[in-house]
C-alpha cells in the first residue's frame, strides 16, 4: 500500500477505517482508490490553469478594448 489516500478520505472521511481495511485486502479497491486519486490530482491541475487562463484572458480583453480605442482615435 504505496498510495496517497489524501482525496478519498477527503471524500469518505465516514469510511476511513473501511478504506484503510479494503486497501489492505482488496487489490481491486487500491486500484480504484489509486485513479481516484490521479483523477483528482488531474482535476485541480485543470483547474489552476483554467484560473490562469481566465486571468490571461480578462487581460487579452482589455488590450483589444485599448486598441479598439486607439483605432477610433483615426477613424472617428
Amino acid at each position: 500500500m504505496n498510495i496517497e489516500l489524501n482525496a478519498i478520505m477527503s471524500r469518505f472521511p465516514e469510511y476511513r477505517e473501511r478504506i484503510l481495511k479494503q486497501i489492505k485486502e482488496n487489490e481491486e479497491f487500491e486500484s480504484l482508490c489509486s485513479e481516484y486519486e490521479l483523477c483528482v490530482d488531474i482535476l485541480r491541475t485543470i483547474d489552476k490553469e483554467a484560473e490562469l487562463r481566465k486571468s490571461e484572458l480578462h487581460e487579452y480583453l482589455e488590450i483589444k478594448i485599448e486598441l479598439e480605442q486607439e483605432v477610433m482615435k483615426y477613424l472617428g
